[in-house]
């Protein structure tokens, strides 16, 4: 029986089996656009534009099955820095932020890169604070780290729960945005796209955990990209000659500008904790693109970015994917993969917001309700999109637009085929499976591990782990789901309140637990518990309007409460052991054996003595 896991090599064959993929997704693409000149049905096509790539994930996700723990929950330590940053910043986005994001840079302008700013910085303050040092430990699950720096199986388990909260908000947001995009895909009800959505997750995770996760998450990231960068380069090749979007966008914006001033749109003046953004309603362009502070006040602008930020560098659904890495220093480049992918993405958002801006400015702008091109009708026909006034010469503020559907629109108003129209559709799909299957994979990791397994430090046999694991993992999955049918709530908002508490309940503790040698289990528990219960409330109030500070911002309360209230029971209750000092000393030295395969391989030996 050997005393430790075996960690295979990286297969130096993954960039050709990517490669395959890319070259099968692409051919699809093509292969539909030659249906359509054919005289395809629209149907057809709809339907494999949606399950064609949906049957190349849960096929990579079966063929990945595995019955070792250690490959279940960590993809044996040998994913690539590469495709651990690729997934890292496509399930941190999901399908709401590139959705959602993308219509807020469109309807906000400048105000919309508090999002980009959290999701670019989360990923820094991740890097540098607190990914290395979990990867040096090799917890599968965040609240196993606190639990075993705490040296208490309360403080697992409490944080078990408390990170469960976030995780299912993040889930039921990105079904939220899956449901919209398929039933826009192609046609069918919520609940059949609920049905197909989580029959692909848990096809494509439950069998394999992490290591199905790593590659199927890795061909749906590719698939997003390709995505969302083809139209766009199409539309940027057409509008300023060269096909890289990211990079000619800026003169198309500085014309926007002079054009809307022109138009003489005013530039508001609100209070500076002012945090008026677009939600799932009809939204008129009320604001100029490149002025900011319009819709968002400069310091709740500052404090969302900062507050965000925690809470995607704690994000308990994100953190376990770092684990993933060969090494500690393998782990630091998958965080500067993921925080130049996710850049990259939310650049091209923000290069279809400008040409989506543009194309306003020129079609609709200045003209008559009987003037208005077919593609604005299309969108009016399907609730997206909506005018008002009788004025010969409509102004931009008389257009409003569904926030969600601008990402979709730019293909539409351009006279693209309809399968390039599907196109981002598809991707948007992609990404929330890929952030849903994170997220659900985290959360039934966490529950099986922390609650159900989390009362002795000992793991409990193989096979009774994985069966377990496999159970709670497609629970979270349904319940997240049926949970997002049940309460539409803006996708937008869940994923706000997601981040605020995770920054809350989390962020807090497990800053001290890394660079604070006197927390311990008080300490933990009245952190996580005053943080988490603060920025609880403070949503409430929020969304009640009674507070004056937005739900989004709730995390400017939790956060700092729940440091002090950490700080403060540490200092009232007794010093860590040395058995506890002793490993985080070990946690912060980034060589040598991770301490908890060292910790399996040991308890490995103990019972082999026993048995002898």
């Amino acid at each position: 029986m050997p005393l430790s896991s075996r960690s295979r090599a990286v297969n130096p064959r993954l960039g050709i089996y990517f490669g395959i993929f890319t070259s099968a997704f692409t051919a699809l693409v093509l292969v539909l656009l030659i249906f359509e000149q054919l005289g395809a049905s629209d149907t057809l096509l709809r339907g494999l534009m949606l399950g064609g790539p949906l049957a190349f994930y849960a096929g990579i996700g079966l063929l990945a099955a595995t019955r070792e723990p250690f490959e279940f929950f960590a993809g044996g330590r040998r994913v690539p820095s590469f495709f651990n940053g690729l997934v890292l910043a496509v399930s941190a986005m999901g399908a709401t932020g590139l959705v959602a994001g993308t219509g807020l840079l469109f309807l906000h302008g400048f105000d919309a890169w508090f999002l980009t700013i959290a999701l670019t910085g989360g990923f820094v303050v991740m890097g540098i604070l607190i990914a290395p040092y979990l990867r040096k430990f090799g917890a599968f699950t965040v609240p196993t780290f606190l639990g075993r720096r705490c040296e208490s199986r309360l403080v697992r388990v409490t944080a078990a729960a408390i990170a469960a909260v976030p995780m299912l908000l993040f889930v039921a947001a990105e079904v939220r945005t899956g449901l919209f995009v398929g039933s826009w895909l192609t046609g069918q009800s919520e609940q059949t796209i609920a049905a197909i959505l989580a029959t692909g997750v848990i096809l494509t995770i439950v069998l394999g955990g992490m290591r199905s996760a790593s590659w199927a998450n890795s061909a749906e990231s590719i698939a997003v990209l390709l995505a969302l960068m083809v139209p766009t380069a199409m539309v940027a090749a057409a509008v300023t000659y060269l096909p890289f979007a990211q990079l000619s966008h800026g003169p198309v914006l500085r014309a926007l500008g002079r054009l809307e001033a022109q138009q003489g749109m005013p530039i508001p003046i609100i209070s500076s904790l002012a945090f008026e953004i677009a939600g799932l309603e009809l939204t008129s362009i009320a604001q100029r693109m490149a002025k900011p502070f319009g819709s968002i006040g400069p310091l709740s602008f500052v404090l969302a970015s900062l507050t965000l930020m925690a809470g995607v560098a704690a994000a308990p659904w994100l953190l376990p994917r770092t684990g993933t890495a060969p090494s500690v220093y393998d782990t630091r480049k998958s965080l500067g993969w993921a925080t130049f992918i996710v850049g990259t993405i939310l650049v091209t958002a923000s290069s279809v917001a400008v040409f989506m801006r543009d194309v306003v400015m020129d079609t609709l702008v200045g003209h008559s309700i009987d003037q208005l091109p077919d593609w604005f009708r299309t969108l009016e026909s399907a609730g997206l999109a909506g005018v008002h006034g009788q004025v010969p010469r409509l102004p931009i503020t008389s257009f409003t637009f569904n926030r969600d559907a601008v990402l979709f629109a730019l293909p539409i108003a351009y006279g693209y085929p309809a399968v390039l129209v599907y196109l981002p559709l598809a991707g948007a799909f992609a990404a929330a499976v890929a952030a849903i299957s994170m997220s659900t994979l985290a959360l039934g990791s966490a529950l099986s591990e922390d609650v159900i397994n989390g009362l002795t430090w000992e793991p409990a046999p193989s096979r009774l782990r994985l069966i377990t694991a496999r159970i709670s993992i497609a629970a979270a999955t349904l319940i997240g789901t049926w949970l997002a049918l049940v309460a539409p709530t803006d996708p937008l908002s869940l994923m706000l309140w997601a981040l605020a508490l995770s920054a809350s309940g989390l962020f807090p503790v497990l800053i001290l637990s890394i660079w604070w040698k006197r927390l311990n289990k008080l300490g933990a528990l009245a952190g996580m518990g005053a943080g988490f219960g603060v920025a609880v409330m403070a949503i409430i109030t929020g969304e009640a309007t009674s507070l004056g500070l937005h739900s989004a911002l709730a995390g400017v309360l939790g956060m700092p409460v729940g440091f002090l209230a950490a700080i403060g029971a540490s200092l009232l209750g007794p010093e860590p052991s040395r058995q506890a000092l002793e490993l985080l000393y070990d946690v912060r030295i980034p060589g040598g054996e991770t301490v908890y395969d060292r910790e399996m391989r040991l308890l490995r030996l103990k019972e082999r003595s026993r048995a002898m």
